[in-house]
């Protein structure tokens, strides 16, 4: 496996003083030539991220500046991916390249800030105070102090009346269209053209400057890397056909160099994958915004002293020791080197904890000029961590990873990480706050060589407990299901993420690295069989005894674990829950029956109504409906019979019920 190179996010903290602009080389009295030697691209590696690694390589001698000058698109790019090589016993020391606040923090500067493209009167409202000259025709027409600035019309057109403070008083002018105003402050006047000179300069588009500081003596080899975006390379393909139905394919790759650098003679690769790539600001100075706190007379803000504590530190301050990198001959991309990554800067920082604070050590003096930035290396920790691959379910795909462990005594900051395999760009990752001792889990790009295959199956669930207590009978279930993932590829170690649900646990798994609220994390170091994942899930459900249904109590009766006392007991409570139902039904029958007399006997007195009383069919159904009555005293009290025996019933059900306690 390729070894890995972490670039973290450098200090911008040095300087270097700007080349010269003829040809040919310099040197001052500290000893550093200053040169506009050319750096010839020799290598272009395409990847379909769009982005292009860039390789320059020349030759310095002694101690050397060297200057590249990037498109303002590309700088922010280049810092973070920069790598930068000076074999044959020299070193990198600094790099630095011109550098200015955003417009609106260099204009707030100024006294006066013209952002914003502001009226003559809402202007002249922000010089209260200054003084200002009214010239009209060549001569002073006045001058004072800016008191106030009044809007008015007349004969339908907006006017100005200015009021200036003067030795004479308040006077009042109307400014008219051939009057000039100038500041009798000229350093004021001065501040006004530089900030329209810095809007202007705004808009303007210029190649940044880029300087690197190569140390050493004699002539060595030199060799600077970095990514930058370019055009997406593209494939098409040709599908041959014989006259047999044989197929032959032809693949062609698109190339396409939109910048301004010819690429003459370079080496060119291209690469099929998908790494992690994102831009980030680091060029731009960010400032961060602290809240305003008023000055308290009263009371102090906080506490004006703490008790004594213990410090959990040592007496003796802890530092990093950063480790030097020896030189090392090697031919760029050959063959057999492939795998071999650059040898690492020398860090120029040491390290020193304070309180609950690390802070990095810059080793000798810096200077920063104006309007400048710089980077210095100031960390360099070695065996920090190994590649994996990671299975991450959520995306159902392998990314390339890194297993990173702070083993140090430093506080590694939140910065985005460009990983190298070897010497090829491998992609990006962002690194969190790393405090000692901690450890994280990275990915930078998709896995090109390792695919997971999930499948999960369940089984039926099935009961596992039966408990009756309390007039209610608890009914525990257990739910089993496998998720077999099977693993094609080769990779020193895989973490196989498998998210948790809520009720699930596992029982049968292969070794768990750690875990988070929503998921496990489990290592593998081998794949050959498909890996099994088996968990379970135990549910309860409570059913009243007294509401319960006979398909219920089949199926607890056929349950091959139910205990002759549970057996027994449930059957005693079928037979008196039958015996319940039947009176229930013989009741509604009787009820059923009484119910179709009344509504004959309704019927009949309806027809009666009608008919003479004399008549044989009144009398007829006077006939009936007396012996209909007594059919009705008859069903009635057999109804309350059974209605008795039914509560007699009931009740019986109910104290069974009751005291009917099994586990």
């Amino acid at each position: 496996m390729y070894r890995k190179i972490i670039l973290l996010s450098l200090l911008l903290a040095a300087a270097i003083p700007a080349v010269s602009a003829g040809e040919g080389a310099a040197e001052n009295s500290t000893g550093i030539n200053r040169t506009s030697t050319s750096l010839p691209l020799t290598r272009v590696t395409l990847y379909t991220a769009g982005l292009a690694q860039m390789v320059h390589e020349t030759s310095v001698n002694g101690n050397q500046v060297l200057s590249l000058y990037v498109d303002p698109a590309d700088i922010n790019d280049l810092l973070k991916s920069m790598v930068l090589e000076d074999f044959d016993g020299g070193s990198v020391e600094a790099v630095s390249f011109e550098s200015s606040d955003p417009l609106s923090v260099s204009l707030g500067d100024l006294r006066l800030n013209p952002a914003g493209a502001p009226d003559l009167a809402d202007f002249l409202e922000r010089s209260q105070g200054e003084t200002l000259r009214v010239i009209s025709g060549g001569a002073l027409r006045s001058s004072g102090r800016v008191f106030s600035v009044e809007r008015f019309t007349r004969d339908e057109q907006p006017r100005i009346r200015l009021n200036l403070l003067g030795p004479e008083g308040l006077q009042s002018l109307v400014l008219g269209d051939d009057d000039s105003l100038l500041y009798e402050d000229p350093v004021l006047q001065a501040e006004l053209e530089q900030g329209l000179n810095l809007i202007a300069d705004s808009r303007r588009k210029s190649v940044r400057r880029v300087d690197i500081l190569f140390t050493g003596t004699g002539t060595r080899r030199i060799r600077i890397s970095y990514i930058r975006a370019v055009p997406l390379w593209k494939t098409s393909y040709r599908a041959v056909v014989d006259a047999e139905g044989r197929a032959r394919l032809e693949g062609w790759a698109l190339v396409q160099n939109t910048g301004g650098m010819p690429w003459d003679n370079v080496q060119l690769s291209f690469v099929a994958g998908s790494p992690n790539a994102f831009t980030m600001d680091l060029a731009t100075p960010s400032y961060v915004h602290r809240s305003e706190v008023e000055i308290s007379a009263a009371r102090p803000l906080g506490p004006t002293e703490y008790a004594k504590g213990v410090s959990p530190l040592t007496d003796a301050p802890m530092r990093s020791r950063a480790e030097s990198a020896g030189a090392f001959d090697d031919s760029f991309f050959e063959a057999e080197e492939l795998a071999m990554a650059p040898a690492p800067v020398e860090a120029r920082a040491g390290g020193v904890r304070q309180g609950n604070f690390y802070r990095y050590e810059v080793k000798g003096t810096v200077s920063v000029p104006s309007r400048s930035s710089a980077m210095i290396p100031i960390l360099v920790t070695e065996n920090t961590g190994e590649g994996i691959g990671i299975y991450d379910p959520e995306y159902n795909v392998v990314f390339k990873g890194l297993q990173l462990e702070n083993s140090s005594d430093a506080h590694w900051a939140a910065g985005p990480v460009s990983v190298f395999e070897g010497r090829s760009y491998g992609g990006d990752a962002l690194l969190p706050d790393m405090i000692p001792g901690s450890s994280r889990m990275l990915n930078y790009a998709l896995h090109g060589s390792l695919e997971v295959d999930k499948q999960q199956k369940g089984e039926p669930s099935r009961i596992t407990a039966l408990k009756i207590a309390n007039g209610v009978i608890q009914r525990s279930d257990k739910m089993v299901r496998e998720t077999i993932y099977t693993i094609k590829g080769e990779e020193k170690e895989l973490i196989l993420i498998h998210h948790k649900e809520s009720g699930w646990r596992l029982t049968d798994h292969p070794e768990i690295q750690d875990e988070t609220d929503g998921s496990y994390r489990f290592v593998l170091t081998s794949w050959d069989n498909p890996v099994s994942v088996r968990e379970e899930r135990i549910y309860s459900r409570s059913y009243s005894l007294l509401n319960l249904k006979d398909d219920d109590i089949r199926v607890f009766l056929n349950w091959e674990n139910t205990s002759v006392q549970m057996v027994r007991a449930l059957e005693h409570l079928s037979e008196l829950r039958g015996k319940v139902e039947n009176l229930r039904r013989e009741a509604e029958t009787l009820e059923g029956a009484l119910a179709s007399i009344e509504r004959d006997q309704n019927r009949v007195r309806e027809n009666m109504r009608v008919l003479d009383k004399e008549s044989s069919l009144f009398r007829q159904y006077s006939q009936r409906l007396g012996d209909q009555e007594e059919e009705i005293d008859r069903l009635n009290r057999s109804i309350e019979t059974l209605r008795e025996n039914r509560a007699a019933a009931s009740k019986e059900l109910a104290d069974y019920v009751e005291g009917l306690e099994i586990n």
